[in-house]
């Protein structure tokens, strides 16, 4: 079964990118955003399968973002990319229980993630 997904990061070519690749790759993108309130917004919007975002954003952070998901579903599959490979960032994601992909990142690994 495809897997729906939504992209949340600041930089819009990322997220160009990034959606391209999913779809390429039969993960069906259903929604961009570029800032952690919009991801929200998406995420009730939407429901998609997983969410994919970037920590490090104007508006909202990822973290904000990641919490208020969680408020609205405890089992939302969320997977942080971001290049911030800080040990205290580590820590957070390991305690909220969100997988992190290191920017620049291997798309591979992401399809990986996604699909299990």
């Amino acid at each position: 079964m495809t897997k729906s997904v939504i992209v949340i990061d600041d930089d819009e070519d990322t997220v160009r990118l990034f959606s391209e690749f999913l779809e390429e790759h039969d993960i069906n993108v259903i929604g961009n955003g570029f800032d952690g309130v919009t991801a929200v917004k998406l995420f009730k919007e939407t429901k998609p399968d997983v969410v994919l975002i970037d920590l490090n954003m104007p508006n909202g952070s990822g973290f904000y973002a990641i919490k208020k998901i969680q408020a609205i579903d405890p089992k939302a599959k969320i997977i942080a990319v971001t290049a911030d490979g800080g040990y205290s960032t580590e820590e957070k994601l390991e305690k909220l229980n969100i997988p992190l992909i290191q920017k620049p990142f291997k798309m591979d690994k992401v399809i990986s993630f996604i699909n299990n």
